[in-house]
């Protein structure tokens, strides 16, 4: 007499009898939708940014300062890549930008990069040769970018009313009751920041501007005569990191209602000519 198996895996004998009958049959996957990654095996790597579809398309720059950065130094570098337009719930890492390289092979998925990985790649796969070394004070000046510049770009974009049409135009949906709330989720995130950024207990618009014109002066003064800076003979990351926040404050095509910021910038030509040649090695 047969023993039946017994302890917590066994199979009970009424479901072996079923399946006896009715053989497990596995249908075939379903195609990945049009969107997903892995359903476009493109020799090209795609960088994810915040960009409209349009835009994305066509490889117009992103309209966010930090998927602008990480576009323009790869087009410095001359990488190919292709623009997809996302949003930071997409990212494995909650923020944009990020770059899928082509898969290895069709068994083994591309692993998405961030940040500094982003600049190895570039370096990496360039075709122009970008510095692995950094330059000495680097790390002071990228300080006035984020300490100094950032705060008073976040004010205009998302606190300012007078702008609030671009913000809305941007970053926000079309459903109304969505866009209520996430207004004020992204506005209480942008006064965080600040706020943390600049150690102030209160919001101070025209201290803010002071001191994003008072970083300007310091970049200005470190571009000097020269066409990049620390007078390298091409330009480099701290050039895209700075061309990220030149060219849209003085993008008119953005729709700007309140012009502060672009006229703390507009004091010092050569960072305006520094932007515009920048943009036409890039895009031109």
């Amino acid at each position: 007499m047969a023993v039946e198996p017994r302890g917590l895996f066994a199979v009970p004998a009424p479901v072996r009898d079923l399946f006896k009958r009715f053989p497990l049959h596995v249908s075939p996957a379903d195609a990945l939708p049009v969107r997903s990654p892995d359903c476009h095996p493109a020799s090209s790597p795609r960088l994810y940014v915040f960009a409209s579809e349009d835009d994305a398309r066509h490889g117009r720059p992103s309209f966010n300062p930090s998927c602008l950065k990480w576009q323009t130094l790869l087009r410095i570098a001359r990488v190919h890549v292709e623009l997809v337009s996302s949003s930071n719930h997409a990212s494995p890492s909650g923020a944009l930008p990020f770059l899928l390289p082509p898969p290895p092979s069709h068994l083994k998925p591309a692993v998405p990069l961030t940040g500094s990985k982003l600049h190895q790649y570039a370096i990496s796969h360039g075709a122009s040769k970008l510095q692995e070394d950094e330059p000495a004070r680097l790390e002071a000046y990228q300080a006035l970018l984020v300490n100094k510049i950032r705060p008073a770009w976040l004010y205009t974009l998302y606190l300012l009313p007078a702008n609030d049409p671009l913000l809305t135009r941007l970053y926000l949906p079309e459903s109304p009751f969505l866009r209520l709330p996430l207004r004020q989720t992204l506005r209480t995130a942008a006064t965080d920041e600040i706020l943390k950024t600049t150690r102030r207990p209160l919001l101070q618009p025209a201290q803010l501007y002071t001191d994003a014109t008072t970083a300007f002066r310091s970049l200005s003064a470190l571009l000097g005569d020269n066409e990049w800076f620390f007078g390298a003979q091409e330009p480099d990351l701290f050039d895209a990191e700075v061309f990220a926040y030149t060219y849209l404050i003085l993008d008119e095509t953005l729709g700007w209602a309140d012009q502060s910021l672009a006229q703390c910038l507009s004091q010092f030509d050569n960072l305006v000519q520094h932007r515009l040649r920048l943009y036409q090695r890039c895009w031109s």
